[in-house]
């Protein structure tokens, strides 16, 4: 299925996030944060069996085994490619493709997932099935399979990003190109995170 496990990241992505949600003054984007770590509860399911805190070894083997259910298969640039035929957020059945790839840690551990959804159907005509409108059915979607709390706006420079936060898990959401909805999910008691949270 998928043959170089070293992940390539973005750096320069990853640090404007950072500094975003570091510099975030949306206090009931502080408040939830606080009160979410305050309660010990750790959520670590992230997507189809996988968790934070499963090596890379334990990613591999569980990506090699939903291939052979034929329910993922290899996507581009190292992600996994997964297609949900939804009816719960679209009125009719609607397929949505799902890349996802995990972050790893010095020690090989799952630490985030970064995900990408879009309409295989996209097409620059089709109003529908841009990234502003596939971005309301994501958080619908998202919070139908995660529960617990609701998106909450954080708002920084001028930008506003969901986010959602259960006990050490958030997530969060925001558009790239025209076609693509981009979903963190990321385990904020490890240290990785900690300037993010502050």
């Amino acid at each position: 299925m998928m043959t170089n496990w070293k992940f390539t990241r973005s750096l320069g992505s990853f640090f404007v996030l950072c500094f975003l949600l570091a510099s975030c003054v949306q206090s009931e984007y502080t408040k939830l944060v606080k009160t979410e770590l305050a309660k010990g509860v750790r959520h670590d399911s992230i997507l189809l069996g996988i968790h934070f805190g499963d090596s890379q070894k334990i990613f591999r083997d569980k990506c090699f085994a939903l291939n052979r259910q034929h329910l993922t298969m290899e996507g581009p640039g190292y992600y996994v490619q997964y297609f949900i035929s939804d009816s719960t957020v679209h009125k009719k059945p609607t397929t949505i493709r799902l890349l996802f790839q995990p972050g790893f840690d010095k020690n090989d551990m799952i630490t985030d997932m970064d995900m990408k959804f879009s309409y295989p159907g996209w097409a620059p005509w089709n109003r529908q099935y841009q990234s502003d409108s596939l971005k309301v059915k994501v958080i619908e979607l998202l919070e139908r399979w995660y529960k617990g709390n609701k998106f909450v706006i954080a708002h920084s420079e001028g930008s506003q990003i969901p986010v959602k936060v259960d006990g050490n898990r958030r997530i969060l959401i925001y558009e790239d190109e025209p076609q693509t909805v981009v979903v963190k999910v990321q385990d904020i008691l490890h240290p990785k995170f900690n300037d993010t949270i502050k």
